[in-house]
């Protein structure tokens, strides 16, 4: 699947890092393109001038949840934020070779050390970098999960490479009053994934908060970057 991207370049070059960040169910690169002035705003990041920034556009697909509408989608959805629907496994793994060709690239044309490169995503965008985490079959800096689920655990329980990433930073953040992924579904989640292997999963709870990223919960996120990017 070849899809387009929003990209913001590191303006200190040779960039010595990047961050890729995936949309949700009708959203696209450019929905989240100002998580880079965000980082550099904060101040937070020393270098934050050498990161590459990768926000990828999912194609225009019919949802099944949506009455069949087109929309921006990286794989169809039967039944919003219902763990036992049935789930579109053939879309939603196309969708994670995207992102590890998305990875893969920023390693082989920009140089990027594979440990200072960050996937992630909200929601959809989410579901697909814990799972892109989990079949990459070389270590990464760390995944970033917002409102994230995953309706697909027996296909990763399959499919995932073991030991690889088990111990590569992932910050996941959820809302407690998130009215399309329930907190307890992404509670859930985050228990499959450690339960699977992954130990150094960081479970955030973030009090009055719907389907969106908060302010609190943005900054950690950028916290969590420094953690990596400046190790």
């Amino acid at each position: 699947m070849s899809i387009s991207a929003i990209r913001i370049n590191a303006t200190i070059t040779p960039a010595k890092a990047a961050i890729i960040i995936v949309h949700g169910l009708g959203d696209s690169g450019s929905g989240w393109s100002w998580f880079a002035q965000l980082v550099e705003q904060t101040k937070i990041i020393t270098d934050s001038k050498s990161i590459n920034y990768i926000f990828p556009n999912a194609p225009i697909i019919p949802i099944t949840a949506n009455n069949g509408a087109k929309m921006p989608g990286w794989f169809n959805i039967f039944e919003l934020g219902k763990a036992d629907a049935k789930q579109d496994i053939d879309g939603f793994f196309k969708s994670c070779n995207v992102l590890k060709d998305l990875v893969d690239e920023q390693i082989n044309k920009y140089n990027i050390p594979a440990d200072k490169i960050i996937i992630g995503g909200f929601s959809q965008g989410a579901a697909l970098s814990l799972a892109t985490l989990s079949l990459l079959n070389y270590k990464i800096g760390g995944c970033i999960a917002l409102s994230g689920f995953c309706g697909v655990t027996d296909e990763i329980t399959k499919r995932h490479h073991k030991n690889i990433n088990y111990d590569t930073p992932i910050f996941q953040g959820h809302g407690t009053i998130d009215p399309i992924i329930n907190y307890n579904y992404g509670k859930q989640t985050s228990e499959f994934y450690k339960n699977l292997g992954f130990k150094n999963l960081q479970f955030h709870t973030y009090e009055g908060t719907p389907h969106s990223a908060s302010e609190e919960e943005l900054i950690d996120v950028v916290k969590f970057i420094k953690s990596i990017v400046e190790k």
